[in-house]
């Protein structure tokens, strides 16, 4: 009788001390992100033209990526315009290398790393990580865009198709990530 009470003292003491643990949020209950953070580091190759204005500056480039992600998110239904309890925040870094062909004056395929850190609430849920890439294009697509690169025509009218590219993929992970 008496290792019956204790037994069921201890349980009774287990339950109520996993009652008042906080538990971290869950992946499976995000359903749409928000963007709370989007910094983007333009870096140049050596063949960039010293004091050139022809391609998009910094604040440019981040523009392109900051519409290419929400237009993106918008697309697949997973955009949240402010956060709440289903919402994952996005904080995204992407490192940006442009690099050029031509001396300067067309572009070459940008070398792409991100990193995407997803909160919700104050607590991190995840980090998606890729270094060193260059945007993938479809085979159609791929056959212009090589075409036009080779023969030095890719050139600043174009860097906003790698920047919607590259946030598509972007995107896509997300999805695959949180099973959306």
């Amino acid at each position: 009788m008496r290792i019956r009470n204790v037994i069921l003292c201890v349980f009774v003491a287990l339950v109520g001390c996993a009652g008042q643990v906080d538990k971290a949020p869950d992946a499976n209950t995000i359903h749409a992100f928000y963007i709370k953070k989007l910094t983007v580091n333009l870096t140049e190759s050596i063949e960039a033209i010293p004091g050139s204005k022809q391609f998009s500056s910094q604040d440019k480039l981040s523009k392109d990526f900051a519409y290419a992600i929400h237009k993106h998110l918008m697309e697949e239904g997973i955009y949240a315009s402010k956060p709440g309890p289903h919402v994952g925040d996005l904080v995204i870094t992407i490192d940006y290398l442009r690099r050029y062909k031509n001396g300067g004056r067309a572009l070459s395929r940008p070398l792409i790393s991100h990193k995407v850190i997803v909160y919700q609430g104050n607590q991190e849920v995840t980090q998606l990580v890729q270094k060193n890439y260059t945007p993938l294009y479809g085979y159609f697509k791929a056959v212009y865009v090589n075409i036009e690169r080779a023969i030095h025509q890719w050139n600043e009218k174009d860097e906003h198709v790698d920047a919607d590219n590259i946030s598509e993929s972007l995107v896509d992970d997300l999805e695959k990530k949180f099973d959306l």
